[in-house]
Formats: C-alpha cells, sequence, structure tokens
C-alpha cells in the first residue's frame, strides 16, 4: 500500500503551508461545528488533524467534561494542545476506528488524496454514536473553470488541478451529498466554499506553497516560469484578492433508531 501522499507533511515547508490552510478554512469549519452544536461533554474525533487548529478549538469548546481525539498519520504538527486532546499517530486507510463512540467526526480536505476513501467514509459514519454528525469538507476544483479576472491565476489553478489531478480526486467534494445519503445519514445539508484571499497573506502564502510542493513532486516543467513568476508577485501584492481552491462541506446526522 502506497504512502506517497501529494502533499505529505513530511515536506520542509509542509507546517508553514498548513497554516496557511488553517488562516483560509479554519473560520467556516469552525462556524460549521458550531451550527451542529457542539458543546461541552462532547466526545469528537478529528481526522487528518494536520497542525492541529481544529483539534485544539475543539477541545476548547466540548470542555474538560469533553474529549478530542486527533487522528494523523504525521503528528509532528500536533503539539501544545488541550489536556482533553488525544493524539493517535495512525493510518485511517487499515487502523481501526472505534465504532458507536464520538458526538461529531470531523475531516477536511483529506479523502480525496485516498484511494479507500468511499471505504474510509463509511468507517467514519460507523464512528458515529446515535444522533452524532460527521461534517466532511472536501476540496473540489469546480472554482477552476470560473476563474478568469487575472490570466495568471487561472493559468496557474488550472495547472494546479492538473497536478492534483495526478494523485487525488479533484471532483470528489460534489460527490459526497449522494454519498451521505447512501451510508444512511440524516439531515444532509451541504455548503459550497470558494475563499478569497488578498495578496500578501497566509492565504495566498498557501497557494503558492501548494503549487510549490506539488510541482517539486512532479519534478517541474508544469507551467512556465515567467507565467508562475509573475503569478507569485502578484499573490504577494496587498490590494489583490485571490479565488482558492474550492470545497464542499457536507454534514450529516447518524439516525437515532
Amino acid at each position: 500500500m502506497s504512502t506517497d501522499y501529494a502533499l505529505t507533511n513530511a515536506w520542509e515547508r509542509a507546517q508553514r503551508r498548513l497554516k496557511g490552510l488553517e488562516a483560509t478554512y479554519d473560520p467556516t469549519t469552525r462556524r460549521r461545528l458550531s451550527t451542529l452544536g457542539l458543546a461541552p461533554g462532547w466526545a469528537c474525533l478529528e481526522v487528518g488533524a494536520g497542525a492541529g487548529s481544529i483539534a485544539r478549538w475543539m477541545g476548547e469548546q466540548v470542555g474538560p467534561s469533553g474529549h478530542v481525539s486527533a487522528v494523523d498519520l504525521d503528528i509532528s504538527g500536533l503539539h501544545d494542545l488541550p489536556a482533553n486532546v488525544e493524539v493517535h499517530q495512525a493510518d485511517v486507510r487499515v487502523d481501526p476506528l472505534p465504532d458507536g463512540a464520538f458526538n461529531v467526526v470531523h475531516a477536511r480536505l483529506l479523502l480525496n488524496h485516498l484511494s479507500e476513501r468511499d471505504e474510509i467514509l463509511g468507517r467514519l459514519v460507523a464512528a458515529l454514536r446515535p444522533g452524532g454528525w460527521l461534517l466532511i469538507e472536501e476540496g473540489d476544483m469546480f472554482s477552476s473553470g470560473v476563474i478568469d479576472e487575472d490570466p495568471d491565476h487561472a493559468r496557474a489553478m488550472r495547472a494546479l488541478r492538473d497536478l492534483l489531478a495526478s494523485a487525488a480526486d479533484v471532483d470528489y467534494g460534489r460527490k459526497l451529498p449522494r454519498l451521505a445519503v447512501t451510508r444512511g445519514l440524516t439531515e444532509v445539508g451541504v455548503e459550497c466554499e470558494v475563499p478569497f484571499s488578498e495578496g500578501g497573506s497566509l492565504g495566498t502564502e498557501w497557494l503558492a506553497l501548494t503549487f510549490d510542493q506539488l510541482a517539486e513532486r512532479a519534478g517541474g516543467g508544469i507551467l512556465d516560469p515567467e507565467t508562475v513568476e509573475r503569478w507569485k508577485e502578484k499573490l504577494a501584492r496587498p490590494g489583490l484578492w485571490f479565488a482558492s481552491l474550492g470545497v464542499v462541506a457536507v454534514q450529516g446526522r447518524c439516525p437515532t433508531v
């Protein structure tokens, strides 16, 4: 079984890239989890915990009477967490998850990178307590076809899509609503998000770093150097705004009977 993730956290600039990802997507993730009713005493599972920002925040929300299990294959970024957050080094493709144990299970930008994604989704559903909530936020490159205000950004995002497509299902987000229903979840809800980030921010730095990591993996030559140089110069310029990777967020509830 391959462990060659396209965006491995072992990359030398991965922690900085994860910080940019958090800055881009954490606000809406926190809002969605709050809407589900996240409260003191809840048991939470964060799969693909990355640098730990959402696990940390959930730990603060559920308090001493609750707990969070933060799972990742690479746990090097999971430190300085609240006492009620337990870190587990695990590969969700092969390592077991407890059945019926959690009030909420969350994963973000994870499943589309794993060829066993549909099987893992079923196991995440099985980890829910009756009445518990699943929230999956998955990348989907639907936005890459409509970005046209800046031609360099449009070309870079299409190249980014092609890079990701070699190692991931770049259309997986749009499949999640159907998959949630077929897994027996109820009260299914869907949101689409295309965050915009200002030049010179962590959000645009995240885009550039993601491009660099994927380009290094591919051996370069994905986009001409002149376009890449112009694009990165614009990404660093305050006052300009750029669309990022689109996300489809799907929530569903485990039936109580």
